[in-house]
């Protein structure tokens, strides 16, 4: 038995690029609610193989820079081969410590936005992972989260018991002071939720962006 988690394993990350993704995840219904249309730095956190690399092009000014982060260094060389191979102007993938409570690296220019997709569940507390992407951003920066519903799929993706549903994500919200701005049903298996600091949320001292 492999002792990777479902979500390392290269299948599963092919799946998250299939139409299959497509299908369930919808990009324009995701972009046409939660607009990026005014974001000059986007951060996708989590990113895998980067399926949502081509509509973040789409829907973002056409001089924005879109940045994609991972843990795993094998998905971040593939995304640098990509960018390369495909001549993608504006993208820069970078390697990011696993940790529960993640902050961007201070050389990373402050996003506006960051967006994360079928990643935050796979933490132990995606409210810990939820303030620290918070806390990488100026006061004001918006997190969108893309994520499982918690019923049955069959077609692939987690089990159902390493999903979180919509409700546990908005009390871990709540817990951790941030405001909950929006929340979507993309579609019968995936939704998201827009999220920004809230007002009993506090900064350390140096966690501030500029």
């Amino acid at each position: 038995m492999s002792d990777l988690e479902y979500y390392e394993s290269m299948k599963y990350q092919e799946f998250l690029l299939s139409s299959v993704r497509k299908e369930i995840c919808q990009p324009n219904v995701i972009f046409e609610n939660l607009k990026i249309n005014k974001v000059e730095n986007l951060v996708d956190f989590g990113v895998g193989l980067g399926f949502f690399i081509p509509y973040f092009f789409k829907y973002l000014p056409k001089e924005s820079w879109v940045w994609t982060a991972d843990y795993q260094q094998d998905l971040i060389d593939l995304l640098l081969q990509k960018k390369i191979k495909e001549e993608i102007d504006r993208f820069t993938p970078f390697y990011i410590d696993k940790s529960d409570h993640p902050i961007l690296p201070d050389w990373v220019p402050t996003p506006d936005l960051i967006f994360s997709s079928m990643c935050l569940s796979t933490f132990a507390d995606p409210g810990l992972a939820m303030d620290g992407l918070i806390r990488s951003m100026k006061q004001g920066g918006r997190l969108i989260v893309v994520d499982w519903v918690k019923v049955e799929y069959k077609h692939g993706g987690p089990l159902l018991k390493d999903k979180i549903s919509l409700d546990k994500k908005k009390f871990l919200a709540e817990e951790y002071k941030l405001k909950i701005v929006k929340t979507l049903r993309v579609s019968e298996f995936v939704y998201a939720m827009e999220l920004t600091a809230g007002s009993e949320f506090v900064y350390g001292i140096y966690e501030m962006r500029d």
